[in-house]
Protein backbone atom coordinates (compact mmCIF):
# COMPACT_ATOMS: atom_id res chain seq x y z
CA UNK A 1 0.00 0.00 0.00
CA UNK A 2 0.99 3.32 -0.76
CA UNK A 3 1.92 4.95 2.27
CA UNK A 4 1.07 9.08 2.98
CA UNK A 5 4.78 9.92 2.69
CA UNK A 6 4.35 8.50 -0.77
CA UNK A 7 1.48 11.10 -1.24
CA UNK A 8 3.42 13.71 0.35
CA UNK A 9 6.16 13.48 -2.03
CA UNK A 10 3.99 12.35 -5.01
CA UNK A 11 1.60 15.99 -4.81
CA UNK A 12 5.01 18.40 -3.86
CA UNK A 13 5.33 19.65 -7.40
CA UNK A 14 1.19 20.50 -7.30
CA UNK A 15 1.31 22.23 -3.79
CA UNK A 16 4.33 24.07 -4.70
CA UNK A 17 2.92 25.97 -7.89
CA UNK A 18 -0.75 26.27 -6.10
CA UNK A 19 -0.73 28.60 -3.36
CA UNK A 20 -4.36 27.92 -3.53
CA UNK A 21 -3.53 23.72 -2.15
CA UNK A 22 -2.50 22.16 0.58
CA UNK A 23 -1.80 18.47 1.43
CA UNK A 24 -2.17 16.73 4.90
CA UNK A 25 -2.34 13.11 5.53
CA UNK A 26 -3.68 11.72 1.81
CA UNK A 27 -5.45 14.40 1.56
CA UNK A 28 -4.87 17.61 -1.22
CA UNK A 29 -7.53 20.40 -0.24
CA UNK A 30 -8.51 23.93 -0.90
CA UNK A 31 -7.32 27.00 1.55
CA UNK A 32 -9.01 28.14 3.02
CA UNK A 33 -10.99 25.94 4.82
CA UNK A 34 -14.46 27.46 6.44
CA UNK A 35 -17.45 25.15 6.75
CA UNK A 36 -16.63 22.95 3.60
CA UNK A 37 -13.76 20.74 2.59
CA UNK A 38 -12.78 20.06 -0.72
CA UNK A 39 -10.27 18.82 -2.65
CA UNK A 40 -9.27 14.65 -3.10
CA UNK A 41 -8.70 12.13 -1.52
CA UNK A 42 -5.76 10.01 -3.00
CA UNK A 43 -6.49 6.56 -0.99
CA UNK A 44 -3.96 3.23 -1.08
CA UNK A 45 -4.98 0.55 -3.62
CA UNK A 46 -4.12 -3.19 -2.54
CA UNK A 47 -1.04 -3.17 -5.48
CA UNK A 48 1.51 -1.36 -2.93
CA UNK A 49 2.52 0.82 -6.02
CA UNK A 50 -0.86 2.57 -6.63
CA UNK A 51 -2.54 5.46 -5.80
CA UNK A 52 -6.69 5.75 -6.11
CA UNK A 53 -7.58 9.47 -6.60
CA UNK A 54 -10.92 10.36 -5.11
CA UNK A 55 -12.79 13.79 -5.20
CA UNK A 56 -13.20 14.41 -1.14
CA UNK A 57 -16.16 17.36 -0.23
CA UNK A 58 -17.69 17.07 3.22
CA UNK A 59 -18.60 19.50 5.63
CA UNK A 60 -16.93 19.79 9.26
CA UNK A 61 -20.46 18.87 10.52
CA UNK A 62 -21.20 17.03 12.57
CA UNK A 63 -17.48 16.31 14.35
CA UNK A 64 -16.23 13.58 13.40
CA UNK A 65 -13.27 12.21 15.16
CA UNK A 66 -11.64 9.55 12.28
CA UNK A 67 -10.40 10.79 9.06
CA UNK A 68 -13.16 9.19 6.52
CA UNK A 69 -13.63 9.18 3.22
CA UNK A 70 -15.81 12.48 1.47
CA UNK A 71 -18.39 12.41 -1.01
CA UNK A 72 -17.23 12.15 -4.79
CA UNK A 73 -16.80 9.13 -7.06
CA UNK A 74 -13.49 7.89 -7.75
CA UNK A 75 -11.29 8.89 -10.83
CA UNK A 76 -11.87 5.66 -13.23
CA UNK A 77 -8.02 4.66 -14.97
CA UNK A 78 -9.91 3.59 -17.66
CA UNK A 79 -11.46 7.18 -18.27
CA UNK A 80 -7.37 8.63 -18.87
CA UNK A 81 -5.00 7.95 -21.99
CA UNK A 82 -2.21 5.59 -21.82
CA UNK A 83 0.15 4.82 -19.32
CA UNK A 84 -2.52 5.53 -16.62
CA UNK A 85 -5.11 2.99 -18.71
CA UNK A 86 -3.12 0.35 -18.60
CA UNK A 87 -1.13 0.15 -15.20
CA UNK A 88 -2.97 3.16 -13.17
CA UNK A 89 -1.56 5.80 -11.13
CA UNK A 90 2.10 4.03 -9.77
CA UNK A 91 4.59 5.64 -7.70
CA UNK A 92 7.31 3.35 -10.04
CA UNK A 93 6.22 5.27 -13.69
CA UNK A 94 6.33 9.28 -13.06
CA UNK A 95 4.36 9.86 -16.28
CA UNK A 96 1.34 8.82 -14.53
CA UNK A 97 1.72 10.75 -11.17
CA UNK A 98 2.41 13.75 -13.32
CA UNK A 99 -1.04 13.12 -15.42
CA UNK A 100 -2.63 12.39 -11.55
CA UNK A 101 -1.46 15.90 -10.62
CA UNK A 102 -2.81 17.28 -14.23
CA UNK A 103 -6.10 15.50 -13.29
CA UNK A 104 -6.09 17.35 -9.71
CA UNK A 105 -5.82 20.22 -10.95
CA UNK A 106 -8.53 20.02 -14.06
CA UNK A 107 -11.12 19.15 -10.99
CA UNK A 108 -10.40 22.11 -8.95
CA UNK A 109 -13.33 24.50 -10.83
CA UNK A 110 -15.86 21.93 -9.79
CA UNK A 111 -14.73 21.85 -6.14
CA UNK A 112 -14.55 26.15 -6.52
CA UNK A 113 -18.07 25.86 -7.83
CA UNK A 114 -19.44 24.40 -4.13
CA UNK A 115 -18.74 27.26 -2.07
CA UNK A 116 -22.00 27.64 -0.33
CA UNK A 117 -24.15 25.64 1.87
CA UNK A 118 -26.69 24.94 -1.07
CA UNK A 119 -23.86 24.30 -3.71
CA UNK A 120 -22.78 21.61 -0.89
CA UNK A 121 -26.00 19.88 -0.85
CA UNK A 122 -26.57 20.47 -4.89
CA UNK A 123 -23.20 18.55 -5.18
CA UNK A 124 -24.59 15.64 -2.69
CA UNK A 125 -27.68 15.32 -4.70
CA UNK A 126 -25.89 14.84 -8.26
CA UNK A 127 -24.08 11.99 -6.69
CA UNK A 128 -25.75 8.61 -7.63
CA UNK A 129 -25.55 5.36 -5.63
CA UNK A 130 -23.49 3.55 -4.15
CA UNK A 131 -21.55 7.13 -3.57
CA UNK A 132 -24.50 8.48 -1.82
CA UNK A 133 -27.47 7.06 -0.05
CA UNK A 134 -31.09 8.95 0.39
CA UNK A 135 -30.66 8.63 4.30
CA UNK A 136 -27.32 10.63 4.17
CA UNK A 137 -28.81 13.24 1.94
CA UNK A 138 -32.00 13.66 4.94
CA UNK A 139 -28.84 14.35 7.72
CA UNK A 140 -27.53 17.02 5.64
CA UNK A 141 -30.57 18.49 4.75
CA UNK A 142 -31.53 18.54 8.37
CA UNK A 143 -28.08 19.86 8.76
CA UNK A 144 -28.28 22.50 6.57
CA UNK A 145 -31.52 23.69 6.89
CA UNK A 146 -30.44 24.39 10.78
CA UNK A 147 -26.47 26.04 9.69
CA UNK A 148 -28.79 28.58 7.42
CA UNK A 149 -31.03 29.55 10.15
CA UNK A 150 -33.84 27.33 9.00
CA UNK A 151 -34.23 26.19 12.49
CA UNK A 152 -38.46 24.96 11.66
CA UNK A 153 -37.99 23.48 8.71
CA UNK A 154 -34.87 21.79 10.30
CA UNK A 155 -37.14 20.51 12.79
CA UNK A 156 -39.95 18.75 10.85
CA UNK A 157 -37.49 17.04 9.03
CA UNK A 158 -35.95 15.42 11.74
CA UNK A 159 -39.23 14.79 13.74
CA UNK A 160 -40.31 12.88 10.85
CA UNK A 161 -38.13 9.67 11.41
CA UNK A 162 -37.83 7.59 14.28
CA UNK A 163 -34.08 6.93 12.68
CA UNK A 164 -33.22 10.15 12.20
CA UNK A 165 -34.01 11.30 15.83
CA UNK A 166 -31.53 8.40 17.30
CA UNK A 167 -29.08 9.56 14.47
CA UNK A 168 -28.91 12.95 15.88
CA UNK A 169 -29.58 12.25 19.64
CA UNK A 170 -26.54 9.79 19.39
CA UNK A 171 -24.63 12.64 18.27
CA UNK A 172 -26.21 14.90 21.22
CA UNK A 173 -29.51 15.52 22.47
CA UNK A 174 -28.50 18.95 22.67
CA UNK A 175 -29.12 19.13 18.91
CA UNK A 176 -32.75 18.40 19.05
CA UNK A 177 -33.85 20.30 21.90
CA UNK A 178 -32.62 23.43 20.72
CA UNK A 179 -34.27 23.11 17.57
CA UNK A 180 -37.69 22.69 19.43
CA UNK A 181 -36.95 25.83 21.33
CA UNK A 182 -35.96 27.86 18.39
CA UNK A 183 -32.34 28.13 19.93
CA UNK A 184 -30.31 30.07 17.63
CA UNK A 185 -27.43 30.57 19.61
CA UNK A 186 -27.74 26.70 21.30
CA UNK A 187 -27.32 25.49 17.78
CA UNK A 188 -24.69 27.85 16.42
CA UNK A 189 -22.61 26.80 19.86
CA UNK A 190 -23.12 22.96 19.06
CA UNK A 191 -22.15 23.46 14.94
CA UNK A 192 -18.69 25.58 15.90
CA UNK A 193 -17.97 22.87 18.60
CA UNK A 194 -18.88 20.06 15.78
CA UNK A 195 -16.56 21.88 13.96
CA UNK A 196 -13.82 22.85 15.94
CA UNK A 197 -13.80 18.55 16.52
CA UNK A 198 -13.05 17.84 12.82
CA UNK A 199 -10.83 20.73 12.31
CA UNK A 200 -8.60 18.87 15.20
CA UNK A 201 -9.43 15.32 13.69
CA UNK A 202 -8.03 16.45 9.77
CA UNK A 203 -5.14 18.08 11.81
CA UNK A 204 -6.29 21.31 9.23
CA UNK A 205 -6.36 24.18 12.41
CA UNK A 206 -3.76 26.19 10.19
CA UNK A 207 -5.45 26.47 7.23
CA UNK A 208 -8.89 26.86 8.71
CA UNK A 209 -10.34 29.71 9.23
CA UNK A 210 -13.42 29.88 11.94
CA UNK A 211 -16.78 31.79 9.77
CA UNK A 212 -20.10 32.41 11.44
CA UNK A 213 -23.10 30.19 10.17
CA UNK A 214 -25.74 32.04 7.92
CA UNK A 215 -27.62 31.36 11.15
CA UNK A 216 -25.49 34.13 12.80
CA UNK A 217 -25.81 36.93 10.11
CA UNK A 218 -29.87 36.65 10.16
CA UNK A 219 -32.20 37.06 12.85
Amino acid sequence: MTTIKDVRNAVRPLIARRDDLFSVGRYVLIKPVHHILRGVNIESRRDPDLFGPCYFVRMLVPATTTAASGWGSRFFQTEYSEPVRSSGWSIKKQETIKQMLDMIEGALPELYGIETLDDYHAYLAKLPIPWISSRTLENHQILIHAMKGELSTSLKLLERSEDLLEYFNGLTPRFHAALRAQNRLEIAQILHGWEATSVKTYKIGKYWEKTPFPLEETG
